[in-house]
């Protein structure tokens, strides 16, 4: 049964050193200058903490981070300059990339002394270009451990839920769905590590502890220090105005709760971590895409892009606005259903990806993020993919986990219906099954 969700917070009139909107990555920052000493106050639009973060894979990737490094792997500064400069080259200014080189060792150092979080190397989680100059196939990419989210205490019920969940209690890591998805392949090294982690799920109940893992565990543990912090959270609190003084420096804020406004005097400055607009159609048709239809973003819901005006008109330049955190996921079955996310099922053998005429048109293994650009190349070219389909062949659907919560041999859906198989009668030209579409926004 769901939790109820407790009354924020009030809102009232105040004077703090930094104003963070945003609960999300916000949330770090919030960490990051109570230990300078400074007095700071989070405010989140919705009524739950988390942000978009609590919806994520939870995984940092810092080239040569202490983690990393502590747990056997084998990197430097100078090659995680080397591979991000090759990729990222001149879409991004080079000391916005060099500093986050600089900064990196110190952010998860912060985090580990700032919150109950502890960190591990994915080994073989690998860069999403390792072909690249400085690129790893044994990947950076590190994340916490399972954390017991009782941990919040009575702020439990106001942390913001998953997107996805296992059929039983188990924190399943991103390391961990690797070998839960090749359970039938390889069943002496996998079931092991799936009997673990129930064992974890089910064992935590029973001493009511609540273990998660991913975003739910990254942002659970910021939330759980900023708790421990004692660095208050409103939620429910709108950003309304941005406050400036005669120069145009920002001041403090007008925020908004229940109906009312309170003004926030934020000496040091104020910070915008308030997400992106994946929820916002107008600036996705206006910044992304007009084919965009509907509103399918996992992402919170909290998403619309308010702060985005409000920079701009203080004069804030922007830049890359036609990219998100592109993920290919599967098309819901029914209306108002929400998709699901494509982990490792686009890549495994048995499967093949092809457009609305039925060519394969990518490599199904490319970084989701680059999948996305693909499609939007495309698109620009005057050559959009209308459809997106995601084939398979029987002894796949035996073999492999399918959209994160479908087991090897069970049953995939029908339109309009929530259980069944693709039917026996011989397939039509446009053939395969609904169940398999995928779409990438």
């Amino acid at each position: 049964m769901a939790e109820t969700v407790p009354p924020p917070v009030p809102a009232k009139d105040c004077t703090v050193d930094l104003l963070v909107v945003g609960s999300g990555t916000g949330l770090a920052t919030a960490l990051a200058a109570k230990e300078r000493g400074l007095n700071v106050l989070v405010v989140e639009k919705t009524k739950y903490v988390g942000g978009s973060t609590a919806r994520s894979g939870g995984a940092y990737w810092i080239p040569a981070n202490p983690v990393l490094l502590r747990d056997g792997g084998i990197d430097t500064h100078e090659r995680g300059l080397t591979y991000i400069g090759d990729v990222v080259g001149d879409t991004s200014p080079e000391p916005r990339w060099t500093a986050f080189m600089k900064h990196g060792d110190e952010t998860v150092k912060m985090l580990e002394r700032t919150t109950p979080l502890t960190f591990f190397w994915a080994e073989g989680y690998s860069d999403y270009h390792p072909e690249r100059p400085g690129g790893d196939a044994a990947g950076r990419s590190c994340e916490p451990k399972p954390f017991d989210l009782r941990k919040l205490g009575e702020d439990r019920a106001r942390f913001r839920p998953a997107t996805m969940s296992a059929p039983v209690p188990m924190p399943v890591t991103g390391a961990d769905y690797k070998w839960m998805n090749l359970m039938m392949r390889t069943p002496l090294k996998s079931i092991p590590k799936i009997i673990r982690r129930v064992i974890q799920g089910m064992g935590g109940l029973a001493i009511k502890r609540e273990y998660s893992a991913g975003g739910q565990a990254i942002a659970g543990g910021m939330y759980a220090g900023v708790r421990n912090a004692g660095i208050p959270v409103w939620t429910e609190a709108s950003l309304k105005e941005l406050v400036t003084d005669g120069n145009g420096a920002v001041t403090g804020a007008i925020v908004e709760q229940g109906g009312r406004d309170v003004t926030v005097t934020a000496r040091k400055g104020v910070v915008l971590a308030a997400g992106g607009f994946d929820h916002n159609l107008d600036l996705r048709h206006r910044y992304q895409s007009e084919k965009i239809t509907k509103n399918l973003s996992l992402g919170s819901e909290g998403n619309t892009g308010d702060t985005l005006a409000m920079a701009e008109g203080l004069g804030a330049e922007l830049a890359n606005l036609d990219q998100a955190w592109w993920f290919p996921a599967v098309a819901p079955v029914k209306e108002g259903m929400a998709p699901a996310v494509m982990l490792a099922e686009r890549s495994l053998p048995g499967s093949l990806i092809v457009d609305h005429t039925g060519k394969r048109f990518i490599n199904e293994s490319i970084d989701y993020m680059s999948f996305g650009q693909k499609v939007l190349e495309r698109e620009k070219a005057g050559d959009p993919v209308k459809e997106i389909w995601l084939i398979f062949d029987q002894q796949y659907r035996n073999s492999y986990v399918f959209a994160g919560g479908i087991f090897p041999a069970s049953p995939c859906h029908r339109r309009g219906t929530t259980r069944g198989s693709p039917p026996r009668r011989r397939p039509p030209p446009n053939w395969p099954p609904p169940s398999a579409s995928t779409r990438p926004r």
